[in-house]
């Protein structure tokens, strides 16, 4: 039907060489359609809990859907698709989505038919030897899963049989299995047995409608460090022990700037903080007689992200240039604000630029334009999702983590600036705070350049 039927022109023309089974057509018309859902809510409760899911700062996530919704909700996730994929690679355990019954973005992965079904039980236990670290060392929530669900159950029991003795206890304690009350049941939350076999495994068992109470719960166990920065950390880690190449670039790097990392193979700082951070805060006295003379003395890079998208600045900007900027520029921090207050001094193009005498203030700002502000892996979604949209569309669609870093692929002509500025004001907590703050001071910076900047 498939290759005869005209509704389906568009399809054989794009998928057509790929086709070789049965299923596949089938896999590639599915796969279609998925990639082609809006991510808009007609009521406000899953858009609630959407946006709860995307503030949480967890290690990963083990799916077995094929539509896309993850991705887009944490965006600096690295994703492996398929039971072969994690199978034969090196996941770090950190900000990683598991999708092992395959996914839309790739067709003919997809766990469909029963064929397929019967090949995925049959690397059941590879997988679960792949996974066994994950369930022993972290609580692992199932969402939406039945613990009746027979293949949720054949990789427990799977698990549980490699663990064995002492450990078991501790695998039961951190399984937690969270499902929607049917007609006329309470809230509740009590133990329960799963029984594979001859064993029987011991798990907490939750039910509730409203899951923005689990995510809410476990995004208050915050990390200092976002996950997708100790991902990379624990990853490149790995490459430099395994590696015999003595020639490995190292770098310091504020936290914040690790998000473009192409250029820096291993960043790493262990039992430095102290001293590291000692030497950036040190001033001469002479800045510190400045600074307290004119009541700048405790201004700091988060005060002004928060100041930049005011409606009107609390500072005087010379005495901020001349006294605050030249300890700005000594942290490490790529991106600080700057135009605003270069434009409040007089400071209006290229040319008065270059001859103003706020030199630090000036290095920050070249410093900052010349990082730039996009981030590489939003741009996929970007073309795929919101091309031709405007800034008010963009921030309706999609959650604020989305968002941030969204928008700065949208040509610099086509940026509201209202609207970015009304989106910072509300997610002005989050430009001090949490796993997206980078990206949030960033797109800051772009509202900075340009609403007050210049071609610097």
């Amino acid at each position: 039907m498939w290759w005869k039927h005209p509704d389906f022109e568009a399809s054989k023309q794009e998928y057509g060489k790929e086709v070789t089974e049965k299923s596949a057509s089938l896999k590639y018309e599915i796969a279609k359609y998925l990639r082609g859902l809006s991510l808009e809510y007609k009521d406000k409760g899953p858009e609630d809990e959407i946006k709860a899911l995307s503030q949480m700062n967890v290690d990963g996530i083990i799916t077995t859907n094929w539509d896309l919704l993850l991705e887009d909700i944490f965006p600096d996730y690295k994703v492996f698709i398929g039971q072969e994929e994690l199978i034969f690679s090196n996941p770090q355990s950190i900000a990683e989505i598991y999708k092992i019954h395959g996914c839309s973005s790739r067709p003919s992965s997809l766990v469909l038919t029963e064929d397929d079904y019967n090949d995925f039980q049959n690397k059941n236990p590879y997988l679960a030897a792949k996974l066994i670290t994950i369930f022993v060392e972290h609580p692992v929530i199932f969402l939406g899963y039945s613990i009746n669900d027979p293949h949720i159950q054949t990789i427990i029991g799977s698990i549980a049989e490699c663990v064995g003795g002492e450990k078991l206890k501790q695998f039961e304690e951190n399984l937690i299995f969270v499902e929607r009350p049917d007609k006329g049941q309470q809230d509740a939350f009590e133990g329960a047995t799963i029984t594979i076999g001859t064993s029987k495994v011991r798990v907490t068992l939750i039910r509730t409608n409203d899951f923005t109470k689990i995510y809410s719960a476990v995004e208050a166990t915050k990390r200092k460090i976002p996950a997708r920065v100790l991902r990379y950390c624990k990853e490149q880690m790995y490459e430099l022990v395994k590696s015999t190449n003595p020639e490995v670039k190292l770098a310091v790097r504020d936290l914040d700037d690790i998000g473009e990392k192409d250029d820096i193979e291993f960043v790493v700082g262990v039992g430095v903080a102290k001293e590291y951070n000692e030497r950036e805060e040190k001033v001469t006295e002479r800045q510190k007689e400045v600074m307290t003379l004119r009541g700048y003395a405790g201004v700091t890079v988060d005060d002004v992200f928060q100041d930049v998208i005011r409606e009107k600045s609390e500072y005087d900007a010379n005495q901020l240039l001349e006294s605050t900027y030249p300890l700005f520029r000594k942290l490490s921090n790529s991106y600080i604000p700057s135009f605003r207050y270069l434009q409040a001094a007089g400071v209006v193009d290229k040319d008065s630029f270059a001859k103003s005498e706020f030199i630090e203030a000036r290095r920050v700002a070249q410093r900052t334009v010349g990082r730039g502000f996009r981030t590489s892996q939003f741009k996929v979604a970007y073309e795929r999702d919101f091309k031709g949209l405007t800034t008010e569309e963009i921030i309706e669609r999609t959650t604020p983590e989305k968002a941030v870093g969204i928008i700065p692929f949208q040509p610099r002509d086509q940026v509201d600036l209202p609207a970015l500025a009304k989106f910072l004001t509300d997610n002005a907590e989050k430009l001090k705070e949490g796993s997206s703050r980078s990206f949030f001071r960033k797109l800051a910076c772009l509202y900075d350049y340009l609403a007050f900047g210049f071609e610097a």
